[in-house]
């Protein structure tokens, strides 16, 4: 029941800096690297409270993922062990970022490649520990098609259809994949309220 009222605080929180970001004009619009250096630098301590939050988020579903690892199922255990790895290089890029990031672009001028192996590391981390939370969507269908699966089989695959629906609109009409991708967060939210619903109930 806690693991799941951390997941959906941790869904809320990242959910949240994503409108943020996109409000700032960080996601949502096409940039040259030379003027994604020069937006950070200008918007810095925006971005640098929105970031901040978003490592937060992964604070947050880690300890998440550690309540739930206890009674979990095997499957269970090894997507929440996998998503706990991700969390924490996430957690580590947006560290990096944060503790990094804009002294080496004040820097760049004269030592750019201080601030390209930098940001090189730092995309590493945080790109597969992107990926990995697609992880989100297993778990989701797991608990779905479990026989003692938490997530209610209508609600289940009628939210699995509107979520792949939404990234369907979203691409027909353009839309960043940064801003659409956003809705995939509402799975872990949906997760969560079921662990807690039922925890409750119990």
């Amino acid at each position: 029941r806690i693991g799941g009222l951390f997941l959906i605080l941790g869904s809320i929180v990242l959910l949240t800096t994503i409108y943020f970001e996109y409000s700032v004009g960080w996601i949502g619009n096409a940039r040259t690297d030379e003027e994604t250096k020069g937006f950070i630098l200008n918007n810095w301590e925006k971005l640098k409270h929105i970031w901040t939050w978003q490592m937060l988020s992964h604070l947050i579903f880690i300890i998440g993922y550690f309540l739930l690892l206890k009674n979990a199922i095997i499957i269970m255990r090894i997507i929440w062990s996998t998503l706990l790895v991700c969390s924490l290089l996430m957690l580590v890029a947006f560290g990096l970022t944060l503790g990094t990031y804009y002294p080496a672009l004040e820097a760049y001028n004269s030592e750019p490649t201080v601030f390209e192996t930098i940001s090189g590391g730092i995309r590493y981390l945080y790109q597969f520990g992107r990926y990995g939370l697609l992880l989100f969507f297993v778990a989701f269908l797991v608990e779905t098609l479990n026989k003692n699966g938490k997530v209610l089989k209508v609600f289940g695959f009628s939210f699995l259809a509107f979520i792949i629906l939404l990234f369907i609109i979203g691409y027909a009409f353009g839309i960043s994949m940064k801003i659409i991708g956003a809705v995939f967060f509402l799975l872990p939210l949906a997760i969560g309220y079921f662990y807690l619903k039922n925890g409750i109930n119990e």
